[in-house]
């Protein structure tokens, strides 16, 4: 019996031990990257724990203080729950903690340098936010040049083909006579010694014909 509460009160020994090193070291790195975020160099860094004694670091132990509390009992009861857990020892009761204990007083000081330095983080992106101007910007002129060539382009083509439809038009249109298109016709004319019921079903045949591409050209007149 004597042997297992002497195991207990090391153990508890251990645990103040631990949380001691856990706040300072906490402590210490909470105010190491408070340093480099403000530019402090490492021989300043007596001078910001000086400034930081006023309110901050007593804000910030008990911060953490509350922290490994909840953190110590949480372990508790899961040990608890688990059968594995000790009796709990004097000065380390499973007790819940209040909601004063819970609620951690910020020092006005604190908060007032946060907002101080969040309105002056905002003038600063408001200050150095630039307008984009397009006239002056060398991706937009440059973006601008190429729409332009390609506008010119495809008007180019546009015309160049035109001509070349006109100009195989007017090809074909002067390249036959008069005599030509009189030899078409005759051609085209029934021969006397053709069967009258051939040469009828003939020219119906090809008035359909010409009725249908008739259609065909003034539909697509209209549209």
């Amino acid at each position: 019996m004597s042997q297992l509460a002497g195991q207990n009160l090391a153990d508890e020994q251990s645990e103040v031990v631990d949380s001691a090193a856990i706040e300072r070291d906490v402590l210490g790195k909470w105010i190491d990257l408070k340093n480099k975020a403000a530019g402090v160099k490492q021989d300043k860094t007596h001078a910001g724990m000086t400034e930081l004694l006023d309110g901050e670091l007593d804000a910030l132990r008990s911060f953490c203080t509350i922290k490994i509390s909840k953190m110590r009992q949480r372990l508790i009861s899961k040990q608890a729950n688990g059968g594995k857990s000790r009796k709990p020892q004097h000065g380390f009761t499973a007790k819940k903690l209040g909601t004063s204990d819970l609620n951690c007083i910020v020092p006005d000081r604190l908060m007032n340098r946060i907002r101080l330095k969040n309105a002056r983080e905002t003038v600063k992106q408001v200050t150095e936010a630039q307008i984009h101007e397009s006239s002056v910007c060398p991706d937009c002129q440059k973006k601008e040049a190429e729409l332009a060539k390609v506008t010119f382009l495809r008007q180019k083509k546009i015309l160049m083909e035109s001509a070349l439809i006109q100009e195989k038009l007017e090809e074909q249109i002067y390249s036959r006579d008069v005599l030509t298109h009189i030899g078409e016709a005759v051609r085209s004319l029934p021969k006397p010694s053709e069967d009258p019921r051939n040469l009828w079903q003939r020219l119906k045949v090809q008035g359909k014909i010409e009725f249908g591409e008739c259609l065909k050209s003034s539909a697509s007149v209209e549209g």
